[in-house]
């Protein structure tokens, strides 16, 4: 669940798994692991995406499936250096780039 959940809101913020990594200080392959439920964050790491992100720990863990903060951002179209949200999401559904249905 972790990995679905970062990996989408990474896409959000329109970052990378480098640039991801670059932030945290991990490799890519980290990441890549995280976000392919092969690994998961330690402690430290979960916080560190909850306070870069903007997201509750619970949401990002799969525990709830909502995050207040997260769809109040997405509602807002809070504008990255990509602008990729626009494409990645139709109101609150994640779409995925790889798929372009």
């Amino acid at each position: 669940m972790i990995g679905e959940r970062l990996k989408k809101i990474r896409y959000y913020y329109g970052d990378t798994q480098s640039d991801l990594a670059r932030k945290l200080n991990v490799s890519k392959f980290t990441v890549q692991s995280w976000e392919q439920g092969k690994s998961e964050p330690n402690h430290n790491m979960l916080v560190s995406l909850c306070l870069l992100y903007e997201v509750s720990s619970d949401f990002l863990l799969g525990i709830t499936d909502e995050d207040p903060t997260f769809y109040h951002n997405l509602m807002k179209q809070k504008p990255n250096k990509n602008n990729r949200q626009q494409s990645r999401f139709r109101g609150s559904e994640y779409v995925d780039p790889e798929n372009n249905s």
